[in-house]
């Protein structure tokens, strides 16, 4: 992953095989406050998504590093946290995560990268066009992730996203931050 200051990424990964990475709801908050202490100093978090086996972010990018650790190594950092933590929890041993962590930019056509577009109700992926709004796309495939899964029927049903936070402000997480969000994202 690079990430460059001044960006919009969708981050994303899960769990290694398609395994589970959350065995519990205490697993959800903890991985929640995990975001808050290694993504939160370098970059803005404008939405997110965790599932029973993977994750999403969606991140506007501040500062690359801090006190020479980047925020690739932050995000490492995180993740090898949460599944030392999983994997005591779980009497398991071995990589909770793939191998690899993938980061998106959402808002630089310069840069090689999908695009996000809707097609009858589908989110599809293609070249660079500069009518499209990849990053309310983006925000919109992450909040639907639950439902597409089937785990539940609509996305407000779904606990463990940012679209609480967003759309209701009835939400106990509090870790967008929904000023940024209005400016990069048009709702």
């Amino acid at each position: 992953m690079k990430f460059e200051r001044g960006y919009l990424y969708h981050v994303y990964n899960r769990g290694n095989n398609r395994g589970k990475i959350f065995y519990t709801l205490a697993n959800y908050q903890f991985f929640v406050e995990k975001i808050d202490y290694y993504v939160v100093p370098y970059a803005d978090v404008l939405g997110w998504c965790l599932m029973p086996n993977h994750f999403h972010l969606m991140i506007f990018v501040n500062r690359e590093s801090i006190f020479s650790v980047s925020i690739n190594q932050s995000i490492g950092k995180m993740l090898c946290s949460y599944a030392r933590a999983v994997n005591i929890q779980e009497s398991r041993t071995g990589s909770l995560f793939q191998q690899h962590t993938r980061a998106v930019c959402l808002n630089n056509k310069n840069k090689l990268m999908p695009s996000w577009y809707k097609a009858f109700d589908a989110t599809k992926i293609t070249g660079w066009n500069e009518k499209l709004e990849y990053p309310r796309i983006c925000l919109d495939y992450i909040h639907l992730n639950p439902v597409k899964a089937g785990l539940v029927m609509d996305q407000k049903d779904w606990k463990w996203s940012s679209y609480h936070e967003i759309y209701t402000q009835d939400s106990r997480i509090e870790l967008v931050n929904l000023d940024k969000l209005k400016i990069v994202v048009p709702l």
